[in-house]
């Protein structure tokens, strides 16, 4: 089974890539094989529609074919004024259903403010599902996140690392669920 996880945040010390990478660590000890694509190391052009995708840098080429092969993704993203981040955003552009569709999606928001990611979450939500893919219900909002984590990357707050690591576990065991539906079918 191989997961695709991105981070949409470019800053190098981003709490969503802290984040993205305890549901990923979750996801390997549960049996997967996940693919962090950093945005970070491999930045995507900005979308822009045209009508020859061959004209594309390899970035995006390599992006699109790790999309397409996953079983299942795992999406993070800090809130930016209400909403998820540009570099994320831009980068699902160059997605389609052809990518995502049937496919499970875990979902991981981080802000600033201790009201914490409701509507990246929500924004996210809007588009795995207009992408024709399965966001699974318990995606996690981590508050305050200057300061929820630990340096070694673990959350101080107990019940919200279990919540992440649970959400790795979930992701990986309802793409079994679902693979073994459509082998049954």
């Amino acid at each position: 089974m191989n997961i695709v996880a991105v981070a949409g945040s470019l800053n190098e010390k981003s709490t969503t890539h802290q984040a993205v990478g305890v549901i990923a660590q979750s996801a390997q000890q549960a049996g997967a094989e996940v693919e962090i694509f950093d945005l970070r190391k491999e930045p995507l052009p900005i979308y822009d529609g045209r009508s020859d995708d061959s004209t594309y840098p390899a970035t995006v080429h390599r992006f699109k074919e790790l999309m397409l092969k996953a079983d299942g993704f795992i999406l993070g993203s800090p809130e930016y004024h209400g909403s998820i981040s540009g570099v994320l955003k831009n980068a699902l552009d160059f997605i389609s259903a052809r990518e995502f569709e049937g496919k499970v999606v875990a979902l991981v928001g981080t802000a600033g403010g201790a009201m914490g990611a409701t509507n990246t979450l929500n924004t996210m939500n809007i588009i795995c599902r207009n992408l024709h893919a399965w966001p699974i219900p318990s995606m996690v909002s981590v508050p305050s996140s200057y300061m929820a984590f630990h340096p070694d990357g673990t959350l101080k707050d107990e019940k919200l690392q279990l919540r992440l690591q649970s959400l790795g576990e979930n992701l990986v065991s309802t793409i079994r669920l679902l693979n073994a539906e459509l082998r049954t079918k």
